[in-house]
């Protein structure tokens, strides 16, 4: 496999960054209009002086007017995986589902030199497997479960240059420091964003520390326990109860001058222009024996509390998912459930020869498993199901989707019954030419 380092460039950022954070740091204390204080700070030569002063002193809203896109190059999926939990960010990832990732390569951490080749002769065979089981005709968004989480990942990232501090910092000098992987990118990032204001970052520094307790990596790891098959599994903690009430008592706030909801239906409020009612309502659920792979799907929507245990768990847990796909074909099967036991067997003996702790999380197959925690208030729940009930939603989010609209529905059936995939609420289908062209079917599953 190639040997070619990840890399995060930024390929793109605001024309007048500096000049615009300049004139945002002077509004607030300075008489005249927007376009004036700009006009006046072109002539200034103490804007990154004024930028850096504002910053430190817990003003650093200002610098979200800068903004940067970064290119990940080969990076490890391990690396979008920590990325991606950035929540004021926008990211296009290389779908696993749809792209052939057999010839894609792998990134190989810092080991001992005597474990080096065994190192990419392992990860080698992961692939082999994928591309047997494509050989027997498993599709893509299936095979892609047996990829170890040391394959290389490609993205783009855009985020405001408050976010962008705060990523290069958690991995510098937070949680994410102690992979040598993300600290090399998070240097490289640095050296490139101080390119545009030379000494925001070493304000950082002191805000940031490795936990010594809760992040800090082990010294020694237990057993790695035999592989065991799971199924995800959607459990609602906690909702808003009362929430058709709520709903329809907070109408009136939503309107104009003088708004007139007497007679306004509860549909026309969750499907109208502006839903914000639906903001006052929180569902908090766990996902139980989630995917690695799955966790994107999951993740991507942006307003949301979500909480993703760190990769190296998915590891320790070892359970995985077994599509029907790969079920309902023996000879895949076969394959796919040795590839999960010959993994486990084989971390145990390069932990036994020395694999660095930090190392360990690459040897996570996609198919492994964590749990995760989320919150989300009504209206990113109805965004959630409409894309995630759908058909052409990968089926185990869908899964995932459907279970936990029927328990919110269970417990707030006016509100939630409105709830589920596009053609259901809408009466359309979006998805043009990938239509499963079961519309009628789905309308009446949900209904």
């Amino acid at each position: 496999m190639d040997q070619k380092m990840p890399t995060a460039k930024i390929v793109a950022s605001s024309t007048a960054g500096e000049l615009v954070c300049a004139a945002a740091g002077r509004i607030s204390t300075t008489q005249g209009t927007s376009l004036e204080i700009l006009a006046r700070s072109k002539e200034k030569e103490n804007n990154a002086t004024l930028i850096e002063k504002v910053v430190a002193s817990g003003h650093q809203s200002l610098v979200e007017h800068a903004m940067f896109t970064i290119a990940f190059d080969s990076v490890s999926v391990c690396t979008e995986e920590f990325v991606i939990e950035y929540r004021l960010a926008s990211f296009t990832v290389q779908s696993r589902r749809y792209v052939d990732f057999t010839n894609v390569g792998c990134y190989t951490p810092e080991l001992p030199a005597a474990l080096d080749a065994p190192y990419r002769d392992h990860m080698a065979g992961l692939f082999d497997t994928y591309a047997k089981l494509l050989a027997l005709d498993i599709p893509k968004e299936d095979a892609r479960f047996v990829l170890p989480y040391c394959f290389r990942s490609n993205f783009y990232c855009t985020m405001n240059a408050r976010e962008l501090m705060h990523m290069i910092s958690a991995m510098l000098w937070g949680r994410g420091s102690v992979f040598p992987e993300l600290k090399m990118l998070g240097e490289s990032l640095k050296s490139q964003f101080e390119e545009y204001f030379p000494n925001l970052l070493n304000q950082m520094q002191a805000k940031y520390h490795a936990d010594k307790t809760r992040f800090a990596l082990p010294e020694a790891l237990g057993d790695i326990p035999e592989p065991q098959c799971r199924e995800a599994k959607a459990v609602l903690l906690n909702s808003t109860p009362n929430t058709a009430e709520i709903v329809q008592m907070a109408a009136p706030a939503n309107g104009m001058l003088t708004p007139n909801t007497d007679g306004l239906a509860l549909a026309d409020i969750v499907h109208g222009e502006r839903p914000r009612e639906l903001e006052l309502l929180h569902a908090t659920f766990r996902v139980e024996n989630l995917s690695l792979a799955a966790v994107t799907h999951l993740v991507r929507h942006r307003m949301q509390s979500v909480l993703v245990p760190q990769i190296t768990q998915a590891v320790l847990k070892n359970t995985y998912l077994l599509p029907k796909t790969v079920a309902d074909n023996p000879q895949a099967k076969a394959v796919y459930e040795t590839a999960f036991a010959e993994n486990a067997a084989a971390l145990r003996k390069f932990l036994a020869d020395g694999l660095p702790i930090s190392a360990v999380q690459y040897f996570a197959l996609a198919g492994n498993q964590i749990d995760v925690v989320c919150c989300m208030n009504g209206r990113e729940l109805e965004h959630f199901f409409a894309l995630r009930t759908c058909r052409r939603a990968q089926w185990e989010i869908r899964a995932v989707a459907v279970s936990l609209l029927k328990q919110l529905r269970a417990q707030s059936p006016e509100v939630y019954k409105l709830m589920g995939p596009s053609c259901y609420v809408t009466g359309k289908c979006p998805e043009g030419r990938l239509s499963c062209g079961q519309a009628a079917l789905v309308r009446q599953e949900f209904e």
